[in-house]
């Protein structure tokens, strides 16, 4: 028989662990991610169920069993970012990452300090509420939705730019039109730009309400072109995200599943290891 070394073992090795933390969709890293989103859901419920939420106290709100519900989901946290800190193949700009600040500010903002500025402390208190964003990590569905707006956030920002003309035109219009009115409520241009906004996104308060024949034809134009233009953004990124979603038919081959993420290694379904993509042929 072979002596067994003196040595510690642990049974895990480094690489398993980043198969767990670091990749969602492994067997392993499914349920590490649903223990995470289940800890994400608890600390959420616990700050809803604060009894007194705007008052400026030190040290952690919830008592009783919402604080033994916090303490065991900091853990967690703080468990969750020293492994992703650890594991992670550049520390360093995991810690700057979008995702690094989330999960620090889910550990930090658990914390209200001991300090008399008010500023201060209406800071720590609402950053509690970020620790929500941790979810986004946990859904694939996300990084895409993230990758559309980022591919159409030029298009997206011209079109927002020439809305914001529309409706200053369009506010300024009214202003001129129910000038004509002595009871008018638009009394400078700022009323009308503020309406035009009011009315094109289809909210309407009612706070300003046209007057004359020619106002109401107007809002009956500007409340039409609302609906058409809310859809034009969704149609640019709905587009976006099919297009990102498309290219990588690459077949599972333990359960078959097509239709992976580009960059995926496993299966999102059973967590397979799939097929390298075919590289193209020299020429």
């Amino acid at each position: 028989m072979r002596p067994s070394g003196s040595g510690l073992h642990f049974p895990w090795s480094r690489r398993q662990l980043q198969q767990v933390v670091l990749h969602a969709d492994t067997p392993g890293g499914k349920i590490y991610n649903l223990v995470i989103f289940g800890a994400i859901l608890l600390s959420v419920v616990t700050l809803l169920l604060e009894p007194q939420p705007r008052l400026f106290s030190a040290g952690i709100q919830a008592t009783g069993p919402l604080g033994g519900i916090e303490r065991f989901c900091l853990g967690i946290f703080v468990v969750d970012y020293a492994l992703h800190l650890s594991l992670s193949p550049r520390p360093w700009a995991y810690a700057r990452s979008f995702y690094g600040l989330i999960d620090l500010m889910a550990v930090v903002f658990f914390f209200v300090p001991r300090i008399n500025s008010g500023l201060l402390l209406w800071v720590f208190k609402f950053g509690r509420i970020l620790r929500v964003f941790k979810l986004l990590r946990l859904i694939d569905e996300a990084d895409r939705l993230v990758t559309s707006l980022k591919a159409s956030a030029r298009r997206i920002a011209v079109f927002i730019f020439f809305v914001l003309i529309l409706q200053v035109v369009l506010g300024y219009l009214m202003v001129l039109v129910e000038s004509s009115n002595a009871n008018s409520q638009f009394e400078n241009v700022g009323h009308g730009v503020y309406w035009a906004v009011v009315t094109m996104t289809t909210v309407g308060y009612g706070d300003y309400v046209p007057q004359t024949l020619l106002g109401r034809l107007l809002a009956v134009v500007v409340m039409l072109l609302g609906f058409g233009i809310i859809a034009i953004p969704t149609g640019i990124i709905s587009y976006e995200a099919v297009r990102q979603g498309q290219g990588d038919q690459r077949r599972c081959q333990r359960c078959h599943q097509i239709g992976h993420r580009r960059d995926a290694i496993y299966c999102d379904r059973c967590g397979a290891v799939l097929p390298q993509p075919a590289l193209p042929a020299a020429q």
